[in-house]
């Protein structure tokens, strides 16, 4: 739980790569952050081997840098803190990352011993392979963190939540599988009306990724206007009514 002294709450999202912050939960973030609560982004990698449109002629540390700077820009959009960069290679979460990035988020969790964590969960969203082992990564950290036998000599942590972000309208057309995906279910639906137009700048700051960026007029308004989906994995969400608001189960 978070420290009696302290009047407001705090975030940690954990995201694969520059921009899933901002389109999965991009306006949930900028909500919450202008109601003065605390949110800080962790992201696995730099997205370095993501397409680069115009940018091919750069170096893969080139590119990386290039969509790190564009995150931290998005970030400041969003009213969030500047984001921290996971030593993890694209598209190697699952292979050469996963007990380094336990450990780094366990630590995390220790440090800033937030209210409530926000990540990809089982189904990835897109089936994306590093947005699953994030999922089960970050899990792990959750649950790990909170035991003093993992990284003894830290003192144990647990949030009181753990929430999956999930598909919402706003979600680019590329971006979604090409076979249904069976996502846990909605547990939590955040409308972000009022935080719309600032999503879509912080989208707007990933100028390397133009195939994300919105352009149709209904994906637009759906960014604009939309609502962002979560489904709360710990504590167990109790069928029935749909919460409103992410610290529902502890304020």
């Amino acid at each position: 739980m978070r420290d009696a002294e302290r009047l407001k709450s705090r975030i940690l999202a954990v995201f694969a790569h520059p921009d899933d912050e901002t389109f999965l939960a991009g306006g949930t973030l900028a909500r919450y952050a202008a109601e003065g609560h605390e949110i800080f982004v962790v992201c696995a990698t730099h997205g370095e081997a993501g397409r680069r449109g115009e940018y091919e002629e750069l170096s893969t540390e080139e590119f990386a840098r290039l969509r790190g700077r564009e995150m931290e820009s998005a970030c400041r959009t969003l009213g969030v803190s500047r984001p921290v960069f996971l030593k993890c290679a694209d598209q190697q979460l699952a292979r050469a990352c996963w007990e380094s990035a336990t450990a780094e988020i366990v630590r995390y969790l220790r440090k800033l011993k937030p209210d409530v964590v926000i990540t990809f969960g089982p189904d990835g969203v897109s089936r994306h392979p590093d947005h699953v082992a994030l999922s089960q990564i970050v899990t792990s950290a959750v649950w790990g963190a909170g035991a003093r036998a993992l990284l003894p000599g830290e003192e144990p942590f647990r949030p009181a939540a753990l929430y999956y972000v999930l598909r919402s309208e706003s979600l680019p057309n590329c971006c979604k599988p090409s076979a249904p995906v069976e996502a846990p279910p909605i547990t939590t639906i955040i409308d972000i009306k009022g935080f719309g137009q600032r999503k879509l700048e912080a989208i707007r700051c990933y100028r390397s990724q133009k195939h994300l960026q919105p352009e149709d007029p209904g994906l637009v308004s759906a960014v604009l206007n939309g609502r962002e989906h979560f489904h709360r994995a710990l504590p167990a969400c109790p069928g029935g009514e749909i919460e409103d608001h992410l610290f529902l189960p502890f304020v």
